[in-house]
């Protein structure tokens, strides 16, 4: 039997593509005999507010379909400034690392990009613990972020690229969502799987 954590920012009750995939993944290991356990945020997507049953509570762990979720505190902000979401990734880097880093080992760790930033958080823990990084891509970040003209800041651009490469270089494996993604990540890191 392997062990996998699966970290991600969201995740069920919340509702959204990456929630139903890693969901439906995280019963399928389980359903073939694998150790599964989710490292997630409290739930607040989209409406950017902490669900009712969730609220003025730091951490909460669960059980969905089978799936233990352990479930951290996250700074909400309907604010839509480049900081407030700073502080809304940057918050649950820090609580997801101090959670994994009291959990027990796992044997690989599945960790879904974007945010990006989140890649910190799951490459220390595989350093520390000894895990396998899997590293799973479902948007070109920053790529995205400056064709879409989220982030203009050339200094900050560059900052990203390089913890992209960073975070690419230390994972065992990365996988992607499309052809596209796959496509544009084996031509930058062709020595990576």
């Amino acid at each position: 039997m392997k062990t996998f954590i699966i970290l991600t920012q969201y995740y069920p009750p919340e509702t959204g593509a990456p929630q139903n995939r890693l969901h439906s993944l995280s019963k399928f290991l389980v359903r073939h005999g694998e150790s599964v356990r989710v490292v997630t945020a409290l739930p607040n997507y989209p409406k950017n507010e902490i669900y009712p049953p969730y609220r003025g509570k730091y951490a909460v762990q669960e059980n969905l379909d089978g799936v233990p979720v352990y479930r951290t505190w996250i700074f909400v902000s309907r604010s839509r400034s480049v900081l407030a979401r700073l502080l809304n990734y940057f918050s649950f880097v820090a609580t997801s690392f101090f959670k994994l880093l009291v959990m027990p080992r796992a044997d690989y760790i599945i960790c879904e990009s974007p945010p990006l930033f989140l890649g910190l958080t799951a490459v220390f823990i595989s350093w520390i613990k000894g895990s396998r990084l899997i590293f799973n891509v479902s948007d070109l970040w920053p790529e995205s972020a400056e064709k879409l003209q989220i982030i203009s800041n050339q200094g900050l651009i560059s900052l990203a690229y390089a913890l992209e490469k960073w975070i690419y270089r230390n994972s065992y494996l990365i996988s992607g969502q499309t052809k596209g993604i796959v496509s544009s990540i084996s031509q930058r890191f062709p020595s990576k799987k």
